[in-house]
C-alpha cells in the first residue's frame, strides 16, 4: 500500500480521470459536512477550543477540494504542471494558502499570486513599524499553535504556546470561508462526473496571464453555475449564500502558482530591520 499517491491518477486512462476525481471529491465534500456539522456543534456548546481545531481540520479538506477542482479546469495537457498541482494536496502549506486566498476579491492573477507569494515566507517582519519583530510563517504558525502546546524561542526569548488561547477567540470566526465554498460547489453538482465535464468545457483553451482580470473568471464562474442548472444538478438544499460564494469567492484558477516554501533567514530579517532602523535616521 502506497498512501499519499494523488499523483497515482494520471496512471489512469484519461477517460478515466473524472470518475475518479468525482470519487474523491464527493468523498471530501461528505468528510467536510460532518466535520462542519460538528463545529456547529461545538460552537453552540461555547467550546471555541475545540471549534477551531476542527474548522483548521475542515479548511484543510476543503481546499483539498479546491486543488483538485483546480487540476480539472486546468486540464490535462500540461502533465508536469498538473503533476506539480497534484501534489499540493499533500501540503499543509499549500492548503493554508488556499483557504486564505478564497477569502479575498483579487482584481487580477498577479495580486493573487503576490498574496500567495506572501504566506510562503519561513519568517517575516511584522509590529506597529512592520519591522519591530521576527514572525515564523503565519500559515503553519495558526495551524500548529491551534493543535499544540509548544515551548518557541524568538529572538533569544523562550516561552511555553497553548491553544488555551483560543478559548477566548470569537465563535462567529468559523467556519471558515473555504468550507462554505467547497460546500456550496458541491451542492451545485460540481463534484459529480457530469459536473466536472462541464467545468473542464469551460476552461478548456483559456489562457491566464498575470493581468487577466476577475471579471473574466466570473464570466466563466456564471456560465458553469447556469449549465450545472441545465443538467439538473443542482442539489434542493442549494441557497441564495451558497449562488454568492460560487459566483463571487471561487478565484482563478491556481494551478501555475507556486506554494512551495520560500526560505528567509533570521540573519537577512535582522539586516533589513537595521536598514529600515539607519533609514530614519536620515
Amino acid at each position: 500500500m502506497k498512501p499519499r499517491d494523488l499523483v497515482a491518477v494520471l496512471n489512469v486512462p484519461k477517460a478515466k480521470r473524472l470518475n475518479l476525481i468525482a470519487e474523491g471529491l464527493a468523498l471530501l465534500a461528505e468528510h467536510v459536512s460532518t466535520l462542519r456539522d460538528d463545529l456547529i456543534h461545538l460552537q453552540e456548546a461555547g467550546r471555541s477550543r475545540g471549534a477551531a481545531v476542527i474548522d483548521g481540520l475542515a479548511s484543510e479538506e476543503a481546499a483539498k477540494m479546491l486543488i483538485v477542482w483546480d487540476v480539472v479546469r486546468m486540464g490535462w495537457t500540461d502533465i508536469d504542471a498538473v503533476r506539480g498541482q497534484l501534489r499540493t494536496f499533500y501540503s499543509h502549506l499549500a492548503r493554508g494558502i488556499y483557504a486564505r486566498l478564497v477569502e479575498g476579491r483579487p482584481a487580477d492573477l498577479a495580486e493573487v499570486r503576490g498574496y500567495a507569494e506572501s504566506l510562503r515566507h519561513s519568517l517575516y517582519l511584522d509590529g506597529p513599524n512592520d519591522v519591530d519583530w521576527i514572525f515564523r510563517n503565519r500559515v503553519e504558525a495558526d495551524r500548529e499553535e491551534s493543535l499544540y502546546v509548544d515551548y518557541v524561542t524568538s529572538e533569544g526569548e523562550s516561552a511555553w504556546i497553548t491553544p488555551a488561547r483560543l478559548s477566548d477567540l470569537k465563535l462567529s470566526s468559523w467556519p471558515s470561508m473555504v468550507i462554505d465554498l467547497a460546500l456550496a460547489l458541491h451542492r451545485f453538482g460540481c463534484t459529480s462526473k457530469e459536473g466536472l465535464e462541464i467545468i473542464a468545457k469551460e476552461w478548456e483553451g483559456v489562457s491566464l496571464d498575470d493581468d487577466t482580470h476577475w471579471v473574466k473568471v466570473e464570466a466563466i464562474n456564471k456560465s458553469i453555475l447556469e449549465k450545472l442548472g441545465t443538467a439538473g444538478l443542482y442539489s434542493n438544499n442549494l441557497t441564495q449564500v451558497d449562488v454568492r460564494l460560487a459566483l463571487e469567492q471561487w478565484i482563478f484558477p491556481l494551478g501555475g502558482v507556486d506554494f512551495s516554501p520560500i526560505k528567509v533567514t533570521k540573519t537577512d530579517l535582522l539586516a533589513e530591520r537595521e536598514r529600515w532602523g539607519a533609514s530614519q535616521w536620515q
